[in-house]
């Protein structure tokens, strides 16, 4: 029974699966696979499709047709391995996957493989001149019709994948016709290692750098911005685009700002934060809900006053949940936000003249207390009656005090405070 297209597809697929083991195919490995085609009459739409499914990254082996195409598959893979050398190991291990999926033991691969030798040294297959572009027998030194020497064609492999590093932060993306495409090419190559494979015919770039020099492909992850074919890696792992640089957009308005630092604190906007991040949206502003992050508890020796103790671990919920997507922001000062967080009083008491007020709601809801404060008008006192559910600082000047700790604490030397504080 004849191959469908599909089963042609999963056919050249199969090979392909093993070719392109090592990551690049070699002019002889070319024109093997190009026999193979013209074996089981498939077109080369076929071996364009069975490309896009091989590069996908993700292709098992498919069983095609009877135990005979099984077979003869086997021998095709074979054949294309053994092509230009002795399979490494990885090729190895495809093939006894390969075989074992089919029913094949190591005994009758041995003998494939020693039957396959034969056929390679026998083959007469052409090449590409790169001069003429004229066909040429492999045995050919010189091309017949431009006479261009032809031993260097043999090592002339074509990239057709990337060995992503293990260790470190790489970013694999496509030609392009976008705007920032040859920015991000020339800021790679100039910034990183690159690499470059066809896929599908399509030019692809890898740039790689080392853990500590994240800030490196900002650059050019911004220049991709709006691109489809784009990948990032993290240590060997491909992470999600928008959780690695999510923070581009923001980092691009710190980079024009007048004081990035303070961009930062959130002055630009006059919404201060203690963070040093304004995507934490926990700013230090009268109407901020975390102030009210905690529970009021009685206190003093008759259990007559009442203080209300900060909720610090849901802070600390808050304001991870929030940054996540920021995380790797260059600019973001992971150990002052957690010094900060130190420094933030555990209990605060509301007195008059104190830097701490209530939070005024004018409902009972949960964990709220009562407050009765006398105000005098026109000569006249009268109690004010309202409930409270957390406090609110009074000014600025607590805000300093905890900032100056925390930023002694993490040896901070380039943030002014005085230059947070005033106009």
């Amino acid at each position: 029974m004849p191959l469908t297209d599909q089963d042609k597809i999963a056919y050249l697929a199969n090979v392909l699966h093993v070719a392109y083991a090592d990551k690049k195919i070699s002019p002889r490995e070319s024109a093997s696979l190009e026999e193979i085609r013209k074996g089981i009459d498939a077109k080369k739409s076929h071996l364009i499709s069975a490309q896009k499914t091989v590069e996908g990254g993700s292709y098992t082996f498919t069983k095609v047709g009877s135990f005979a195409d099984q077979v003869r598959n086997l021998e095709d893979i074979l054949f294309v391995a053994l092509m230009d050398s002795d399979p490494d190991e990885r090729k190895r291990n495809l093939i006894d996957e390969f075989g074992q999926l089919i029913g094949i033991y190591k005994e009758q691969l041995d003998r494939l493989m020693s039957d396959t030798a034969r056929r390679c040294d026998q083959a007469n297959h052409s090449l590409t001149c790169p001069t003429c572009s004229n066909t040429v027998p492999t045995q050919s030194r010189f091309c017949p019709s431009c006479g261009t020497a032809l031993a260097s064609i043999e090592s002339q492999s074509v990239q057709v994948d990337f060995e992503i590093p293990q260790q470190g932060y790489a970013i694999e993306f496509c030609e392009s016709t976008a705007a920032g495409f040859p920015a991000a090419v020339d800021i790679a190559r100039s910034t990183g290692t690159m690499q470059t494979a066809t896929k599908n015919k399509k030019t692809w770039y890898l740039a790689t750098f080392p853990s500590d020099r994240f800030a490196d492909m900002v650059p050019i992850a911004s220049s991709l911005s709006g691109m489809r074919n784009r990948r990032v890696y993290l240590d060997g792992k491909e992470m999600n685009w928008d959780e690695v640089f999510g923070f581009t957009w923001c980092s691009t308005q710190r980079s024009i700002a007048y004081r990035p630092i303070e961009y930062c604190f959130g002055k630009d906007e006059n919404r201060l934060n203690p963070w040093g991040c304004k995507q934490a949206r926990m700013d230090w502003t009268d109407w901020a809900s975390w102030f009210s992050y905690g529970q009021w508890q009685k206190a003093g020796f008759l259990k007559n006053n009442v203080v209300f103790v900060f909720d610090k671990k849901r802070i600390q919920h808050e304001l991870a949940t929030a940054l996540y997507r920021f995380r790797f922001c260059p600019h973001m000062r992971t150990t002052m936000i957690e010094a900060v967080l130190r420094n933030l009083p555990e209990r605060v008491e509301v007195t008059s003249k104190g830097p701490w007020k209530y939070n005024r709601c004018y409902e009972d809801v949960p964990s709220s207390i009562k407050v009765i404060e006398k105000e005098e008008s026109g000569g006249f006192t009268y109690p004010n009656e309202y409930y409270s559910d957390g406090v609110r600082p009074r000014g600025y000047d607590i805000y300093a005090d905890i900032l100056k700790k925390a930023l002694q604490e993490c040896s901070c030397k380039d943030i002014s405070i005085n230059n947070l504080l005033t106009t």
